[in-house]
């Protein structure tokens, strides 16, 4: 599948029919909705949504309970960057640099809202 063909997939999911839990050792889950269901199984992306559930007892997000986290392709050489701010206009709370991924997409933006991850789409 394409990047296009991804990318008009995501815009398929609004709502969502049901919550799945994310696991990660020693850590409260986090619920995943449809969409970002389909992004961690379909796009082989277990690690984007453990990387987001590591950050969540830190202490600079502890009080954060609407967060945006942001995964952008820096570079052709497959490097990207993850990040996590408040709110749009703000700088990021978290930054986090990934040496290699083959995510078949150069940009996604995931909110967790009291400890459910969705896509905008399924606000």
């Amino acid at each position: 599948m394409n990047e296009i063909d991804i990318k008009s997939e995501l815009e398929v999911f609004i709502g969502t029919s049901a919550y799945h839990k994310h696991l990660f050792p020693g850590k409260s889950p986090i619920a995943l909705t449809d969409g970002c269901k389909y992004v961690r199984d379909a796009l082989n992306a277990n690690w984007l949504f453990d990387a987001i559930l590591s950050y969540q007892n830190d202490p600079k997000l502890k009080k954060v309970n609407f967060q945006i986290w942001e995964l952008t392709q820096q570079r052709k050489d497959l490097s990207w960057l993850l990040t996590c701010k408040e709110d749009t206009h703000k700088k990021p709370i978290i930054r986090q640099g990934i040496e290699f991924s083959d995510f078949p997409i150069d940009y996604i933006r995931i909110w967790v809202i009291g400890r459910v991850a969705l896509l905008p789409s399924e606000y």
